[in-house]
């Protein structure tokens, strides 16, 4: 399957949560009071999970077992952060296993394009956000979060036009 389609079609379905989470976020803490909401969660799991057969669809292209099982792990930190209302536990093992993942990710294919100078760039952001991020638990997290996200994302679309 080609490539750019499935990335395109990652990139369309992810486009519902991300206009849920703009149109929503002036009122919220966390990205995780968007995605938990019972108002808007389902639609945001539906195109999350559409998204997700794309991401393993692509990852099956670019053929690298370690970048498969790490996406494995993220998609599902990622559906359970949405169905697991963020005042149980278990939410912050699955928002836990989502940064993880993404940091693993990323330092796969660090490795992997012999430190490429932008990608490197891109992972040190993503280090230094989560530590800011985990400094600021108890207080809003959404920009880092969102600084977060958007950094993978830049990190990914890099990646697939370097490839």
């Amino acid at each position: 399957m080609n490539k750019d389609l499935l990335l395109s079609f990652m990139l369309l379905c992810y486009l519902t949560p991300i206009l849920m989470v703009y149109f929503n976020y002036t009122t919220n803490n966390s990205v995780s009071n968007i995605i938990c909401n019972d108002d808007c969660k389902d639609y945001i799991m539906f195109f999350m999970f559409l998204m997700g057969i794309g991401t393993i669809l692509y990852e099956l292209e670019r053929n690298d077992i370690y970048s498969q099982i790490i996406i494995f792990f993220l998609l599902i930190g990622i559906y359970g952060v949405i169905y697991v209302n963020e005042t149980n536990t278990i939410h912050y093992y699955f928002a836990y296993t989502v940064f993880i993942a993404i940091l693993f990710f990323m330092i796969r294919h660090c490795y992997l394009t012999d430190y490429n100078k932008i990608l490197l760039s891109s992972l040190c952001l993503q280090i230094l956000t989560l530590f800011f991020i985990i400094v600021n638990m108890n207080e809003n997290i959404f920009y880092g979060e969102i600084i977060y996200i958007l950094n993978f994302a830049f990190y990914y679309l890099y990646l697939h036009f370097i490839e």
